[in-house]
C-alpha cells in the first residue's frame, strides 16, 4: 500500500498518538556528543546546499546511527517507550539560518522506497549538537499537526518551491490539533524572519532552547519553527544538529 493511503486508512491511529512536546535533558553524554558530531564529516559522501539557504546537510542516512551506535537504540526505546521501525528519515545540519514553520515526515521522493510501504509516522526528534559560545537558539512547537509528507507553510511566497525539497504550501491544509495545556515558558519570543500572515493562526504549544545533550521529542506530524527573545532578536549564531523521524508499523 502507498504511504498516502496508508495516512488516510490509519488517521486515527496517528491522531491518538499525537503528544505534547517534550523536551528531555541529559539525554547524551559530552563523548556522545562528540562521536556523533564527528560521524557527520566522517561518513557523508555530499552536501546539500542552495544559495538561498545558509543551512548545510552533510548527506548520510540517518538510519545508519542506529546500527553503528547501539546505545542510540537503547536510548530511543526508552524514550519513546513504543516499538519503532529500523528505517528513519531525517539529515544533519549545519546552519546560521532561522528555520520557517515547517514539518518534517517523509518527502514526496521518500514515500517511493521499498521500506516506507506499511510505516505511518510517529515521532520526531531534534538532537542539538553545538552551537556557537553565548549563543542562544531555541524552537516553537505549534498546537497544529499535518498528516501528509514534509511540508514548508508559506502562504505569502516568501520561499521558491525550485529550491526547496519540501513541498511549499500555498495555500494551509486543514489542520488537527490536539488540546494541550501551554507551557509557561511561551511567552517572549518572537519571528523576525517569517513573514507576517504566515503564521498568524498557529498557537504555540511550547518553546524549548538548542542546548546540547537534550532531545526535543514531539509529534512527526507537529509544525514548529525557529524563534529568539524579544531581548535577543537580531543574535545570530552557527548550530548543528540532527533531525531525525520515527515510523512505526501500520
Amino acid at each position: 500500500m502507498i504511504y498516502t493511503e496508508l495516512l488516510n486508512e490509519h488517521r486515527d491511529t496517528i491522531i491518538h498518538n499525537f503528544e505534547p512536546a517534550r523536551c528531555e535533558e541529559d539525554v547524551f553524554s559530552v563523548d556522545e556528543l562528540h562521536q556523533l558530531t564527528l560521524y557527520q564529516f566522517q561518513n557523508a559522501d555530499d552536501l546539500r546546499w542552495t544559495d538561498s539557504s545558509s543551512n548545510i546537510q552533510p548527506i548520510l542516512n540517518v538510519t545508519r546511527l542506529f546500527e553503528d551506535f547501539s546505545w542510540m537504540q537503547d536510548k530511543f526505546e526508552s524514550i519513546l517507550k513504543h516499538d519503532f521501525s529500523k528505517h528513519h528519515t531525517g539529515n544533519y545540519y549545519i546552519t546560521t539560518q532561522l528555520h520557517d514553520a515547517h514539518v518534517d515526515l517523509m518527502t514526496e521522493s521518500e514515500t517511493q522506497f521499498d521500506w516506507a510501504e506499511n510505516l505511518i509516522p510517529y515521532k520526531s526528534c531534534v538532537i542539538p549538537l553545538g552551537i556557537t559560545a553565548g549563543a542562544e537558539a531555541h524552537t516553537a512547537f505549534f498546537k497544529q499537526r499535518h498528516i501528509g509528507t514534509s511540508v514548508t507553510f508559506d502562504r505569502v511566497g516568501q520561499s521558491s518551491q525550485d529550491k526547496s525539497m519540501y513541498k511549499i504550501a500555498r495555500e494551509y491544509p486543514t489542520f488537527e490539533t490536539i488540546d494541550t495545556p501551554v507551557l509557561d515558558n511561551t511567552q517572549g519570543y518572537i519571528f523576525p524572519h517569517i513573514v507576517e500572515g504566515n503564521i498568524n493562526e498557529f498557537e504555540i504549544e511550547a518553546v524549548f532552547p538548542f542546548k546540547p545533550g537534550s532531545a526535543m521529542v514531539f509529534d512527526a506530524c507537529q509544525l514548529h519553527a525557529s524563534c529568539v527573545t524579544r531581548m535577543r532578536p537580531n543574535f545570530s549564531s552557527l548550530k548543528t544538529g540532527i533531525n531525525i523521524q520515527f515510523y512505526i508499523e501500520a
